[in-house]
This record gives C-alpha cells, structure tokens and sequence, in this order.
C-alpha cells in the first residue's frame, strides 16, 4: 500500500509538471500570435499610410496640374482680348485717318 501512495504521489508531480508544461507553452504561443498579429497590424498601417501619401501626392500633382491649365487657359484669353482691343484700335485709328 504504501508503494500505492508513492506511486499516486509521484503521478501527482508528473501531471502538475505536464500542466505547468502546457500552460508555459500556451503562454508563449499567445504571445507569439500577440506578436505576429502586432507586427502584422503595424504593417497595414504603414502600407495605408504610405498609399495615403501617395493619394495625397497624386491628388495634389493632379490639382497643380488643373491650376496650370487653367492659368494657360487665362493668359490665351486675355492674349485674344488684348489683340481684338489693338485690331479695334488699329481699324479706329485708321479710320480716323481716314477722315
């Protein structure tokens, strides 16, 4: 019998063994999957940040593009107006030439 209790006893340690085993790996396994899942989520983010820049960046480049556009678009116009005035001032002037 007493060998019985020795026997329980040793089964006893072994099994608390096995356990405290378990719950270290299971321990490191979160933590591994913490930090994977971490390092993964820091990375979307750095990816999301960069294409935001780069929408930023073509969005501004896209803006500054209509800016020009539109200043060639005003300097055209104001070039025809300014030429239609000295044609207008021409024909009036020879006009009173004529006169």
């Amino acid at each position: 019998m007493l060998k019985n209790v020795y026997a329980n006893r040793e089964q006893d340690i072994e099994l608390k063994k096995k356990l405290k085993n378990e719950q270290e790996w299971m321990k490191h396994y979160e933590r591994q999957n913490m930090e994977s899942e971490v390092e993964r989520q820091n990375k979307a983010y750095e990816e999301q940040m960069v294409k935001t820049s780069m929408m930023k960046k073509m969005h501004q480049t896209d803006v500054l593009r209509q800016v020009g556009e539109r200043d060639r678009t005003m300097r055209r116009e104001l070039q025809e107006v300014m030429y239609e005035e000295r044609a207008a001032k021409l024909a009036e002037l020879e006009y009173q030439r004529r006169i």
